[in-house]
């Protein structure tokens, strides 16, 4: 008997089809999905994998650094640990409060009053130390974070203050060298790219190791020396405290190049703590606040006297014992003479002789020469804020003014222009521009910005610059400048002491003076310039240049000397204090 056959209900054969068209279908649609995404969308897709794993953004390079002319760094960046708070982050805001206060050193009611701040993040406390961080972050607290950002730091503290000046909680340069180089030291902003993870955080940086070198500010070599800064500063206490001074300055300059090598004043401060300084304490007033100088202005007049021909060193002047009338008053002289040759009347600042000679010269050609000098115009170094000085022009001189300028008074002039002027005649008649920054170099090494001599003019020749270097020897060697006399070296200078004006009578104090010294050393071959100033010294018998300011100049160049490989006698031993080539004063021309 055979077995009944069942045939497949249509309905079911329709469904079955039905069924396999469908997952043909969407086995189709996939595909072509997959082709859409993997082919004709692979660089989109690649790209928004690279958008979710790699981030960019522009950031503010970090801060160049600051080095003295022999690389030591004077200013640098160290990372500073602040810590900050997400407000709408925290679960337990008053238990944070009091769990905070004491490592933050902050009142509890003061944080509770900055965790109801409707910002996403309020800084806490900036500067923290580096263990109080640790402790901040060993508490893990949901919404509170420690970051640390690039802040300046002066490794040196109050060493070269008042040049370098300091840079602000924004790493934005305030004042000194800060300020004034601040396009070059600030950098620029670049983009950075880095890979993340899936919680969002850094895993390596995506730039190119040559492309990032430009990442930080500029480089900026200084012209000062540290180990000169050092002396100067350290001599220039001793004498301010010995003498109970107000305050001092001591400026260091090569002639031949017009390059600062030390600049140093005292009260100095610690730019690391400026915050808490008043303006008057870290001004820069060797080259904001000009003074007047006093005898030191005669190497003016006697440059002049020489240049013109008037003079010659054995020239003889009559002293009148000792004392002049000069528009109606008496100029009186320290010591009484009679007849004095010229380079005795400038060896021991005679006033009636050199008063005689500025005379003999004129109202027309002492300005010309003053103007020529330097005065009354801004040297141009590369620090912001510089006074011009005082220098009225002859029609608003009196009857007494050609006199007086003679002696140093009716003019007013910084500290910077002093030494500049006296380096005209140690370097043989040229007129540098003075600057504090020698060079400035990019992340690559690559020189950016670099400061030449820059003589401006030639206000004596040669000739008199020899000349007047043998007078002013004999300032050191028998004159008033005796206590700035070296240890088997030549030196040369002049003495100054200027009575400052009294501002309850207007008229010159009988006890308030300005002593100082400015010279230069060794004089066969000039190496440095100096200006010694004592600001109002009260002890009694340091009231003069010649006693507080001439033992200043004399001690910092006998330590400073050997430093630059100068031995006793002029022999040298290498060159140190400057980059650029050891030129005589007959070798320095204009560019």
């Amino acid at each position: 008997m055979s077995k009944p056959t069942h045939d497949i209900h249509p309905v079911c054969k329709m469904r079955s089809g039905i069924v396999c068209l469908s997952l043909l279908l969407g086995f189709a649609l996939i595909g072509c999905r997959l082709f859409y995404l993997q082919v004709l969308q692979s660089d989109a897709g690649a790209h928004e994998v690279q958008r979710q794993h790699q981030k960019s953004q522009m950031v503010q390079s970090d801060r160049g650094v600051i080095v003295d002319r022999h690389g030591h760094p004077l200013a640098l960046n160290v990372d500073v640990p602040s810590v900050f708070v997400n407000p709408k982050s925290l679960e337990d805001p008053e238990k944070t409060a009091r769990d905070l206060a004491p490592v933050v050193d902050m009142g509890v009611a003061q944080l509770r009053k900055l965790f109801k701040n409707s910002q996403s993040r309020v800084r806490l406390t900036r500067d923290i130390s580096g263990e109080r961080a640790k402790q901040v972050e060993a508490m893990a607290i949901s919404g509170v974070e420690v970051i640390r950002s690039p802040q300046r730091f002066y490794p040196k503290k109050e060493l070269g203050s008042h040049i370098l000046g300091f840079a602000g909680d924004d790493n934005q340069g305030l004042e000194g060298v800060e300020f004034h180089y601040e396009s070059f030291l600030r950098g620029e902003k670049s983009l950075v790219r880095y890979q993340r993870d899936a919680l969002g955080g850094v895993i390596s940086s995506l730039n190119d190791p040559d492309s990032t070198s430009h990442l930080t500010g500029y480089h900026v070599t200084l012209t000062i020396d540290e180990v000169i800064q050092f002396i100067a500063e350290e001599e220039l206490a001793k004498a301010v405290k010995q003498s109970d001074a107000k305050s001092g300055t001591i400026l260091i300059m090569d002639p031949m190049t017009g390059g600062i090598l030390a600049w140093a004043l005292y009260p100095t401060f610690d730019p690391n703590d400026f915050r808490r300084l008043a303006a008057k304490d870290w001004r820069n007033w060797a080259v904001t606040d000009p003074y007047e100088p006093g005898s030191t202005l005669k190497i003016v007049v006697a440059a002049a006297a020489l240049e013109e021909g008037l003079m010659e060193p054995d020239t003889l002047i009559y002293g009148g014992d000792g004392q002049m009338p000069v528009a109606g008053t008496i100029v009186h002289d320290h010591a009484k003479s009679s007849w004095i040759t010229f380079t005795e009347a400038v060896a021991h600042s005679s006033n009636v002789g050199v008063i005689k000679v500025a005379l003999k010269l004129g109202e027309p050609r002492m300005f010309e020469y003053l103007k020529a000098f330097g005065f009354g115009q801004k040297t141009g170094i590369d620090l912001s804020g510089e006074s011009a000085g005082i220098l009225r022009e002859p029609h608003d001189w009196s009857g007494r003014s050609l006199s007086s300028l003679a002696m140093g008074q009716e003019i007013a002039v910084t500290p910077v222009q002093m030494v500049t002027a006296m380096s005209v005649v140690a370097n043989g008649g040229w007129l540098m521009t003075p600057h504090v920054v020698s060079s400035v170099v990019d992340g690559r090494g690559n020189s950016v910005h670099l400061n030449k001599a820059k003589p401006k003019r030639r206000p004596i020749s040669t000739q008199t610059a020899d000349r007047l270097t043998h007078i002013l020897e004999t300032v050191v060697e028998s004159g008033t400048g005796q206590r700035a006399k070296l240890i088997g070296y030549r030196a040369a200078g002049k003495t100054g002491t200027s009575q400052k004006i009294d501002p309850n009578t207007g008229a010159y104090s009988s006890s308030s003076v300005i002593a100082s010294f400015v010279g230069f050393v060794p004089v066969e071959q000039p190496r440095l310039t100096m200006l010694v100033v004592i600001d109002d010294p009260e002890e009694e018998t340091l009231r003069w240049g010649g006693a507080s300011a001439a033992p200043v100049f004399g001690n910092v160049a006998n330590r400073v000397l050997p430093h630059l490989g100068i031995l006793p006698g002029g022999a040298q031993l290498i060159r140190t204090a400057s980059s650029s080539p050891n030129l005589s004063s007959k070798q320095v021309r204009v560019p």
